[in-house]
C-alpha cells in the first residue's frame, strides 16, 4: 500500500503527516508526501522537526517534492491538508479523484489541517498534535477496511 499526503511546500504539514504515519503504518506501507507548490530540495521547517522530535520522530532529513502525476498514479490513497487542496487536485486530475481527499474528510472531520508556516513551536506542536490524533485513526480506519475487504494487513 502507498499513501500520499499532501500540502503546499511540503515543509510543514505534510512532512510531519509522512513521519507520523510511518510510526502508526505496519512495516511494508510505503508512506511519502510532497507540495502542491514546493520548491524541490527546500529544508524541512527547523519548528516542524522540533515537533515532532518531541514525538520521537526525526524528519530532519526531508526535503521537499513538487507533487507530479506519477505520484498520484502510484498512491491508493492521497490526503490533503485542506479542502482546496482536495479541490485543486480533483480539478487538476480528475482520473483520480476517487483516491484523493482531506484527511479530516476521510475521517468524518471537515476542518482542516491549519498551516503553521511562519509559526511559533507551540503552533507546529498543535498541528503536530492534531495530525497525530488524525493519522492513529486513519491507520485503525484502513486496517479495518482492509479486514474488511479480507485483505491481509500486518502488524
Amino acid at each position: 500500500m502507498r499513501i500520499l499526503f499532501v500540502c503546499t511546500g511540503n515543509t510543514c504539514r505534510s512532512p510531519m503527516a509522512q513521519g507520523l504515519a510511518q510510526k502508526y503504518f505496519p512495516e511494508g506501507t510505503e508512506i511519502l508526501s510532497a507540495g502542491l507548490h514546493a520548491l524541490p530540495g527546500d529544508k524541512v521547517s527547523d519548528n516542524a522537526v522540533s515537533a515532532l522530535k518531541e514525538h520521537g520522530i526525526d524528519i530532519s532529513g526531508h526535503t521537499a517534492t513538487r507533487l507530479h502525476k506519477e505520484l498520484l498514479e502510484s498512491a491508493d490513497y492521497v490526503f490533503t491538508m485542506t479542502k482546496a487542496q482536495q479541490q485543486y487536485l480533483t480539478s487538476s486530475y480528475p482520473e483520480y479523484a476517487d483516491k484523493i481527499m482531506t484527511l479530516g474528510g476521510f475521517l468524518g472531520i471537515g476542518k482542516d489541517i491549519s498551516d503553521p508556516w511562519g509559526g511559533s513551536l507551540e503552533d507546529y506542536r498543535v498541528c503536530a498534535q492534531e495530525l497525530q490524533e488524525l493519522i492513529a485513526r486513519l491507520a485503525e480506519s484502513i486496517k479495518n477496511d482492509a479486514d474488511t475487504a479480507g485483505m491481509e494487513v500486518e502488524e
